[in-house]
């Protein structure tokens, strides 16, 4: 589980880009904690007066000339204050950059805490894999409670129509409507779908 670096020795092993809020940042800005982990303080790398909340997406990227050994991704994690280390998504010479969506974790009251991270490793691709599939499966979720939700607010209708079980009467404008108001609890709150309890 290696880098293959390139002949040019001064060449950053991986880059990051915190997406509409940085300029390139190479590895060797990374503390660098042994010889597959690295982590990046954002207190120094987000602009004066723009909470870290709102660094919302980052690219990571391997640089060209540096190659990954064919077993082996960099895989992307964030922290916030003294959560747990969370896994966001994977690079490798298959596909060398990719953007993630950083998701911060938050504490219990849903706010940020004061200070995050982000760190980047050198991992076996079997185990960024089962990672991987993990993510899928968030995702998935997601998007089974945005149908959900979007079911509900159309059944909100049925209320004054009588019509069979099989049948739904709905406004023409219906997905307009929904869409502007899921839009609304969407800004003000990003995780309002995956703390929603369970619904059948």
């Amino acid at each position: 589980m290696a880098l293959v670096p390139s002949s040019a020795p001064a060449s950053p092993l991986f880059g990051v880009a915190f997406v509409r809020k940085s300029f390139v940042i190479p590895s060797d800005a990374f503390a660098r904690a042994d010889a597959t982990h690295w982590t990046l303080d954002l207190r120094r790398y987000v602009p004066p007066g723009v909470p870290y909340g709102d660094v919302r997406d980052v690219c990571l990227f391997i640089p060209d000339g540096n190659v990954l050994d064919a077993h082996s991704a960099l895989a992307l994690y964030v922290q916030a204050g003294t959560s747990a280390w969370e896994y966001r998504g994977c690079v490798s010479n298959v596909s060398p950059s990719e953007v993630f969506p950083l998701q911060w974790p938050q504490l219990a009251d849903g706010s940020l805490p004061e200070c995050a991270q982000i760190g980047v490793s050198i991992e076996p691709l079997a185990e960024v894999a089962g990672k991987e599939q993990i993510v899928l499966g968030s995702k998935e979720e997601f998007a089974r409670r945005v149908a959900m939700d979007l079911f509900r607010y159309m059944e909100s209708f049925q209320a004054a129509t009588q019509v069979s079980q099989e049948h739904m009467v709905v406004p023409m404008n219906v997905l307009d409507r929904w869409f502007n108001k899921f839009q609304t609890k969407f800004r003000l709150d990003p995780n309002f779908l995956t703390r929603q309890k369970e619904q059948s």
